[in-house]
């Protein structure tokens, strides 16, 4: 494996002890892998790469990228685990590659069937994820950061107050709650919402209320730093956009049902 960031300390002694685990691991395998040759390309699985499917490269190099960024760089004797979801997963060769492919179930069958290929492939699964923290850790701008706190609501606990100053901006992670204006429900809102936005943007008090309307879990992240969130995360612009219009579409359906 090559990471195309500088890596912390620590990687390099990393990657060597992953292919020596993957070159244990897969010696006299009792199962017979299906071999892929792959020619130049920017999408792999386009061309009969198999995201739910494990695979060993025997020859040539395969770049990994995640939403449109180059990570690193996967050669001869690594082993490339499938990703839980596979959103946003990109393998691309700049020339020709020879992979071989597992059934990732299958292969795991076999390998827990072992204990000592069962002791390696535990060893592997550890030493990939401390891989996978530095390469996290080199992509990461220094600067200050967020620090999120967590609070928890139960039925009927107000979230946010009509009036408050806007110290915080919520994300909602678990729950639904419904939003009041001078104590009348004028909308509700649901998980991956965020909340308290508006107020602390125009630097004026809460506009309603927030309350649970069953158990709620949020994100608290102060003022000062989520707006250094979004300078760093453009894409939360959007999100707060879709939810600051989607409330308005609320409330104009309000005001027409009293209307009527």
């Amino acid at each position: 494996m090559l990471s195309i960031v500088e890596p912390t300390s620590g990687f390099s002694a990393l990657v060597r002890q992953y292919k020596r685990l993957a070159r244990e691991l897969m010696q006299d395998l009792p199962l017979d892998g299906e071999p892929l040759h792959l020619a130049a390309t920017d999408n792999a699985f386009a061309h009969g790469m198999d995201p739910s499917r494990t695979y060993l490269v025997k020859g040539g190099m395969l770049g990994m990228e995640c939403q449109q960024r180059r990570l690193l760089t996967w050669d001869e004797g690594d082993l490339v685990l499938p990703d839980a979801s596979g959103e946003g997963i990109r393998y691309h060769a700049e020339s020709a590659v020879l992979l071989l492919g597992f059934d990732t179930l299958a292969l795991v069958r076999t390998l827990l069937a072992d204990e000592q290929r069962a002791r390696l492939w535990t060893q592997l699964l550890m030493t990939q994820q401390g891989m996978l923290v530095r390469l996290l850790a080199a992509q990461v701008e220094e600067g200050p950061q967020a620090t999120p706190g967590f609070a928890y609501f139960q039925p009927g606990d107000a979230i946010i107050r009509q009036g408050d100053n806007a110290d915080y901006v919520f994300s909602l992670f678990e729950g639904d709650a419904d939003v009041l204006v001078d104590n009348v429900v004028v909308g509700h809102v649901g998980e991956g919402e965020v909340l308290g936005a508006l107020a602390l943007l125009t630097q004026s008090p809460r506009t309603a209320t927030v309350r649970a309307k069953t158990r709620c879990a949020v994100v608290k992240v102060p003022k000062d730093q989520f707006r250094q969130l979004i300078r760093s995360n453009p894409s939360m612009i959007h999100g707060l956009l879709t939810d600051m219009a989607r409330q308005i579409v609320q409330l104009n359906n309000q005001v027409v049902a009293l209307s009527g």
